[in-house]
């Protein structure tokens, strides 16, 4: 599915972390359909985008609601692009990308992928079907092998990075949503989705 040329395509086109210098809703929208990208010394894992929430700190969703900072939720102030992961239910991992400027709290949180290169490992990782793999926040997390050890790292020194696609849309629309999973906030379509 993906050849030697692709994968080298994948590791120059890496958006900057410019790319997270705006409001959460613009950059969820704009990720569907780029490539997260996962290369450490042993691998090379990557997946299209598929799916997208938007957190702001005027949002009484979001871990950042009125600006509050705990040692917690403080990689989403760190400013744009650092990696913010979260535990929920004492077990599962979630992955986000901060936004806007230094001391402003707002995040994307990554919902979905459709795996791209590496899904032997990804395979691995989860032992689960394949359309079971990535299909979840905590499950993509899972499926990567990424650890809690990124959290706070900032974006230009992560392995972890978002890239261009390769082929000019994988998607043939962007739909919004009301978002999962939380209980707050539910009159924003803050969930973006690639269908």
């Amino acid at each position: 599915m993906v050849d030697n040329k692709d994968i080298q395509l994948l590791l120059k086109n890496n958006v900057s972390n410019n790319f997270f210098l705006r409001h959460p809703t613009f950059v969820a929208s704009d990720l569907i359909g780029k490539i997260l990208v996962y290369k450490t010394a042993e691998v090379l894992l990557a997946g299209i985008i598929k799916e997208t929430e938007a957190y702001t700190e005027d949002d009484p969703a979001s871990h950042s609601y009125l600006g509050k900072r705990t040692k917690r939720n403080q990689p989403m102030f760190d400013g744009p692009g650092t990696i913010y992961i979260y535990q929920v239910y004492g077990m599962h991992f979630c992955l986000n990308f901060s936004c806007e400027k230094k001391g402003v709290g707002s995040a994307v949180l990554i919902r979905e992928l459709v795996p791209l290169f590496g899904l032997d490992i990804m395979k691995k990782n989860r032992s689960v079907v394949d359309s079971e793999l990535t299909n979840g926040p905590a499950k993509l997390v899972q499926a990567l092998g990424v650890t809690p050890s990124l959290n706070a790292v900032s974006y230009h020194k992560s392995p972890l990075f978002v890239t261009e696609s390769t082929e000019k849309t994988y998607f043939n629309r962007i739909s919004q949503y009301s978002r999962i999973g939380v209980s707050k906030g539910l009159n924003v379509k803050w969930r973006f989705r690639g269908e």
